[in-house]
């Protein structure tokens, strides 16, 4: 689900993400101890929604990293000639 106060996580640096995310998770942790389970699964809404672009930016990344390695390949140094 999609929370719209967040707004557009695409424009946060990988380090806010990742320590975003990690405030999150204590907070989840935190609400979870407390007993305070509605406030845990707003927390949890909000931490999902920012490994989701996490795991989007990884894919990404891993998309690059393989068509960098495919156009770098032996293709070019086999002379077939």
């Amino acid at each position: 689900m999609f929370n719209p106060l967040l707004g557009n996580l695409s424009k946060l640096k990988t380090e806010d993400l990742e320590n975003k995310i990690f405030e999150l998770t204590k907070k989840y942790y935190i609400a979870m101890r407390l007993g305070q389970g509605s406030a845990a699964q707003q927390i949890a809404l909000n931490l999902d929604a920012f490994k989701t672009e996490q795991q989007q930016r990884q894919m990404a990344s891993l998309k690059a990293l393989n068509k960098n390695n495919q156009d770098s390949g032996l293709d070019d140094l086999i002379n077939v000639d």
